[in-house]
């Protein structure tokens, strides 16, 4: 009878403890994205990335897109976008035609209920001539 009375006894003193305020998640949205495209001498390429993320009461999501393509011969491209709560992809095209060549190189990194991160590198070069390269980036974070 003793064990029981103690078991009751722990319960009740758990149960009357004044309850801790839950610490507040930040909450709000933020969507970022990036896209560039190259070409030259017969040949391009573009590739773009989006994404966006939210928190709120209920917990995070977060999406992604990537998307690529290119023209011209020996042209090839591929987008891909894995993760399971936060998300990372990357789109890659590229044409070229012996020495002429265009590319593009698009990274995304979606953190769920934190913040978005793009950025896409460039690049179309001609034989004998310097290569056109550029870099452009977005980002956005929840407050």
């Amino acid at each position: 009878m003793q064990g029981k009375f103690l078991t009751a006894a722990a319960l009740l003193a758990f149960t009357t403890l004044p309850v801790m305020a839950q610490p507040t998640q930040p909450q709000g949205s933020a969507a970022a994205g990036s896209g560039g495209s190259a070409a030259v001498g017969g040949t391009s390429a573009t590739t773009l990335g989006a994404g966006a993320t939210t928190t709120g009461p209920e917990g995070n999501a977060s999406a992604l897109g990537m998307g690529g393509s290119a023209a011209g011969p020996n042209a090839t491209s591929r987008s891909a976008v894995h993760g399971n709560e936060n998300l990372n992809g990357q789109a890659m095209a590229m044409s070229h035609d012996q020495g002429t060549m265009s590319k593009s190189h698009t990274v995304c990194h979606d953190k769920a209920g934190n913040s978005v991160d793009c950025r896409t590198k460039t690049m179309a070069h001609e034989p004998g001539q310097k290569p056109d390269m550029s870099t452009s980036e977005g980002s956005a974070a929840i407050p």
